[in-house]
């Protein structure tokens, strides 16, 4: 009997250890497996590559309209064109180019600055700006702000009954050639524009690079 009953308790363990393969196996929970391409570039490597700006948004931004268009120019005659000692004596509407009045455009990245000077007295004639003529913060560093100084500049010095003057440009803001576009259209006859932007070689080191 003794043997009888170690019997049975030893089926009894292997049913439990070792289930038959009839039985049915319970469902198994697929789950889906998907990978990832590689990861963008780190804000360090953005900010490192600096802001990417296309052809006509650069354009606008820099307010240099059709700098990078082609423009025909005739080379013919280039040196006969090009100033001499004598064009210091030309009279315009009776006055040497010399005693013309300077109008002094100076565009930076957030304002565009007029000023008028007479070339005998070096007296200030006018002065004006973008933040003078009502335009406030970011609406300053526009072309349209730069072409509006040089209309309400042009205005004054009508006004003052001067119609000829000489321009010099300084600075690569968006209000560049708007502003003296602006003197034209308020009726100012610009005789000659320098440009007399500095360039610098070498310059200042640059800035180290934010770490985030």
């Amino acid at each position: 009997m003794t043997t009888t009953l170690l019997k049975s308790t030893l089926s009894a363990f292997r049913r439990l250890a070792m289930p038959s393969c009839s039985a049915a196996l319970p469902p198994v929970a697929l789950r889906s497996v998907s990978t990832t391409s590689v990861l963008a570039r780190s804000i360090r490597d953005e900010q490192r590559a600096g802001t990417k700006l296309s052809p006509e948004q650069k354009e606008v931004f820099e307010g240099t309209t059709g700098s990078n268009a082609a423009v025909p120019v005739s080379i013919r005659d280039f040196s006969q064109r090009l100033p001499t000692p004598e064009t210091l004596k030309q009279e315009f509407n009776g006055i040497p180019y010399a005693d013309l009045p300077t109008v002094y455009v100076k565009a930076t990245k957030n304002n565009t600055l007029v000023q008028a000077i007479d070339a005998k007295s070096r007296d200030v004639l006018m002065y004006t700006s973008c933040r003078l003529e009502g335009f406030k913060n970011a609406r300053k560093k526009t072309s349209i702000a730069g072409q509006t100084t040089g209309v309400a500049a042009g205005q004054r010095l009508v006004r003052r009954g001067i119609r000829n003057v000489r321009v010099q440009v300084k600075g690569i803001g968006p209000g560049r050639m708007t502003a003296v576009k602006g003197l034209t259209v308020a009726g100012v006859n610009v005789v000659s524009i320098t440009d007399y932007t500095p360039i610098k070689e070498l310059g200042p080191r640059p800035r180290k690079i934010r770490r985030i």
